[in-house]
């Protein structure tokens, strides 16, 4: 079967405009299909920079292609609906935690497109249960939430999006052994329902794909969760194995980052 290139980078670069810092170096990444990628590195290494690039959060020179086709400003909005961001502290705006998960289906980018996912509020019980979070959930404000109940509601936002690719950027890292596990185990049924497609799948069905990329200062989640590894070192990328990684590897990198101070909004 032919693979799907979904996200392809290159020659992308970024500097920080306060401090003048390269943070990417010219990086040339290609994400397709069915790709379940780890990415690691001490902090100020770059993966958030990275990770954000991808998003187009932040500007960069270099070029992103989605599909084939080059992502420019009038085409950012649909493209965050198909590549979605979670960082370790997600964004909520005013209101409950209902009016949040409807947000991202009301913009104009969502209304313009038929194919756009709506609010299902027997899709969202669902959710909601799977995570053991009550319904009354829904009433309350952000700031009233745990840091991991945010986390799990900002994981069922990103889902009711269709995305096509998972930005997880230390999204585990608020969470108890329990509620990761669950965390984890709404990744990897996301990830098979996205890649396995029936036997003679129709022309909508051949487009589908899905592909995460993640985070994490923890080997044994990487080991678990990715079978491809890109370690970042000063903005570039430095090494990339598959499914043969050893976690060792990334317990070296997790102790070499304790013996060195860098600031952690460069990671």
């Amino acid at each position: 079967m032919v693979e799907k290139t979904l996200i392809q980078l290159r020659d992308v670069s970024r500097v920080d405009s306060n401090s003048d810092r390269q943070l990417l170096r010219a990086i040339s990444l290609t994400v397709s299909a069915g790709a379940r990628i780890g990415l690691v590195g001490i902090s100020g290494s770059g993966k958030s920079a990275l990770m954000r690039s991808i998003a187009m959060l932040d500007p960069f020179s270099g070029e992103l292609f989605h599909r084939d086709i080059q992502i420019t400003n009038d085409a950012i909005p649909g493209y965050r609906r198909k590549v979605v961001y979670l960082s370790q502290r997600p964004f909520f705006t005013q209101g409950t935690i209902e009016e949040n998960l409807r947000l991202p289906l009301q913009f104009k980018s969502a209304k313009s497109n038929l194919k756009s996912a709506s609010y299902q509020s027997e899709l969202i019980a669902s959710e909601l249960e799977a995570f053991e979070l009550a319904p009354e959930i829904l009433t309350r404000s952000p700031e009233s939430l745990s840091g991991g109940e945010q986390q799990m509601i900002a994981l069922i936002r990103a889902l009711l999006m269709e995305p096509e690719v998972l930005l997880l950027d230390e999204p585990t890292a608020a969470l108890d052994p329990d509620s990761r596990d669950k965390f984890e185990g709404r990744i990897h049924k996301w990830h098979d329902a996205s890649n396995n497609l029936p036997t003679n799948p129709s022309k909508n069905e051949k487009e589908r794909g899905g592909a995460y990329l993640w985070t994490s200062h923890d080997p044994t989640q990487i080991d678990r969760m990715t079978q491809q590894i890109v370690t970042m070192n000063h903005g570039q990328l430095t090494l990339t194995t598959g499914q043969d990684f050893n976690p060792r590897n990334a317990r070296e990198i997790d102790g070499l980052e304790k013996e060195q101070q860098v600031e952690p909004s460069d990671a």
